[in-house]
């Protein structure tokens, strides 16, 4: 989805959370509900939102918590939760370690706590890596966006690879054209900040800062596994944790260059950065072969470039695939970025399945100890 259409889904479900308001005020006479809508008026207006723009309603985070919470007591487990959830104060620390103690308590065959804490802290620190979308001339995350020159109005693609930045004009038309609109998005945003109802009181006064979330406070230490992964971004270096996987996707490059009578170029160097990336997120552990796709019935010849780990001829071996012109096409900078930040990911995942396994293990030591001996 383009910027403006995650822009119309935040209008259409801030209506229809308006609507259910309305109908409290003015129909059933309940201010208070108005104000404070019932937790599943609140789920019931997102999954219908989601759901209209063919979104898994699960995306909704609070979701299956709540509905976890149902399944253990009803209606009135799920508001308060909801309740635990809407506190904002100590910059959501709290709210923090109640979801985990929710998560421990609520966890089940439908919920599966490991796999939830997971995805959620994925997407905390895929949240901590955006920038501010109000700002309508650089749009992206942190290290990898596009800034627009405002002399001569071109974008440029900017990746920050932590000991390099690489700059690379856009130029590609149909990636303008969402640029462009994207800016011109928030242009519309920064104006109707200023549109006020004439009978608005308040109208004249400053618009105060929205309180601070934990997503947007300074990242949780996780230990070394994340700060090595932070430290760098480019497994051509020897101490990268995927030095060795890169030097393998390298030398698979150069035989095929070897097989195909050509020496290596920019295209090689790509290549070997693509197939790193492809061969980590699909959980090869080593890169025995750096193979092209041969004729079939669904590839022609050198289509796909695949990552195999183990003999071909073995049917237990391991393997992915890719575009070889996505894999040549695609900058090494680049490659390392997506590269480094699926490794930080995984690494906060680890860090937070660790500590909830200690949080288990310590909870049943203490309900051991708390058992009467005969």
């Amino acid at each position: 989805m383009s910027e403006r259409q995650w822009n119309g889904f935040g209008v259409d479900l801030m209506r229809s959370d308006f609507e259910q308001r309305e109908l409290y005020q003015k129909k059933a006479h309940r201010p208070d509900l108005a104000l404070n809508l019932p937790v599943k008026d609140v789920e019931a207006v997102h999954d219908a939102t989601f759901q209209k723009h063919h979104i898994n309603p699960n995306g909704w985070t609070p979701r299956e918590l709540l509905d976890a919470a149902r399944r253990h007591g009803g209606e009135p487990e799920a508001e308060k939760v909801w309740s635990m959830m809407l506190d904002n104060s100590a910059l959501g620390l709290s709210r923090a370690g109640f979801t985990m103690n929710d998560v421990r308590k609520y966890d089940d065959a439908q919920l599966d706590a490991m796999s939830y804490i997971g995805r959620m802290t994925a997407a905390r620190a895929l949240a901590h890596e955006a920038r501010p979308i109000a700002d309508p001339e650089r749009i992206g995350d942190r290290s990898v966006y596009y800034e627009r020159d405002a002399r001569t109005g071109k974008w440029t693609n900017w990746v920050d690879g932590g000991e390099q930045t690489i700059a690379q004009p856009v130029r590609d038309p149909q990636q303008l054209r969402e640029l462009d609109d994207t800016r011109a998005l928030r242009l519309e945003r920064q104006q109707l900040r200023e549109q006020f109802h004439p009978e608005d009181p308040y109208r004249h006064q400053p618009i105060l800062r929205s309180p601070q979330t934990l997503a947007e406070a300074d990242p949780v230490q996780a230990g070394p596994a994340v700060a090595q992964a932070a430290r760098t971004s480019d497994p051509s270096e020897p101490g990268h944790r995927r030095h060795a996987l890169y030097q393998q996707c390298a030398a698979g490059t150069q035989a095929l260059d070897r097989q195909l009578g050509r020496s290596p170029d920019a295209d090689s160097a790509c290549m070997a950065a693509s197939v790193t990336d492809l061969a980590a997120r699909n959980g090869l552990q080593r890169v025995d072969h750096v193979l092209l796709s041969e004729r079939g019935r669904t590839a022609q010849p050198g289509e796909l470039v695949f990552v195999v780990q183990g003999d071909p001829k073995d049917p237990a071996h391991l393997r992915a695939h890719m575009s070889t012109e996505e894999a040549i096409r695609t900058p090494v900078a680049q490659s390392f970025e997506r590269l480094a930040e699926f490794d930080r990911q995984q690494a906060l995942v680890q860090a937070q399945q660790v500590a909830l396994h200690q949080d288990v293990h310590q909870q049943d030591a203490q309900r051991q100890s708390a058992v009467p001996r005969i």
